[in-house]
């Protein structure tokens, strides 16, 4: 289950990716790449507790 829910936000990740890029000036969408996909791997991130 846990795979399914990781493949699942993986190909949101991917769709967002692209309809960000296809609507958004290339000056914006490099940043924007970068800081989210640094944001989305430290949300993804196994958390200890």
């Amino acid at each position: 289950m846990r795979d399914l829910l990781a493949l699942g936000s993986l190909i949101c990740w991917l769709v967002l990716m692209i309809w960000v890029y296809r609507n958004s000036p290339d000056w914006f969408f490099v940043p924007f790449f970068f800081v989210a996909t640094f944001g989305y791997l430290r949300l993804m991130q196994p958390r200890s507790s």
